[in-house]
């Protein structure tokens, strides 16, 4: 069973907008200085931006067990294999891909980012350790 816990801030990357800022802003940065250029300088930035956003939200997940990074790991990971099949050429929706990603990993990052804590709270409960683990 998984249970709520309200503290956590200790572990949590994300605790304050400094932490935040610190860990996550080279991903973000990347991925919007690279936006511009276009081609495979986008198209590199952009996966190498999400795949640091997405090992850090599974890391910190793993330290503090914050819920939006439970979501928001995943959802990155995914984004940049879109950004990086699209900017390989396999699939495209047209001039406005790019556009349509951005869009995408813009809105879809502030929902889960949020959304799920409204729901939920902020943290899940502690790992387990294994000394917890009767044997």
């Amino acid at each position: 069973m998984m249970t709520l816990r309200t503290s956590g801030g200790r572990d949590d990357l994300a605790a304050t907008a400094w932490r935040m800022t610190l860990f996550w802003g080279p991903g973000v940065l990347l991925i919007l200085l690279t936006g511009p250029l276009g081609g495979w300088a986008r198209t590199l930035g952009w996966t190498a931006g999400l795949l640091w956003l997405a090992g850090l939200c599974v890391w910190n997940y793993a330290r503090c067990r914050r819920v939006h990074c439970a979501f928001t790991g995943p959802f990155f990971l995914v984004m940049a294999g879109a950004t990086l099949t699209a900017g390989a050429g396999l699939w495209s929706i047209g001039p406005q891909t790019w556009s349509v990603l951005g869009d995408a990993i813009a809105i879809g990052g502030f929902a889960f980012c949020f959304g799920p804590e409204l729901i939920w709270g902020r943290y899940w409960g502690s790992p387990r350790r294994s000394d917890d683990v009767a044997g």
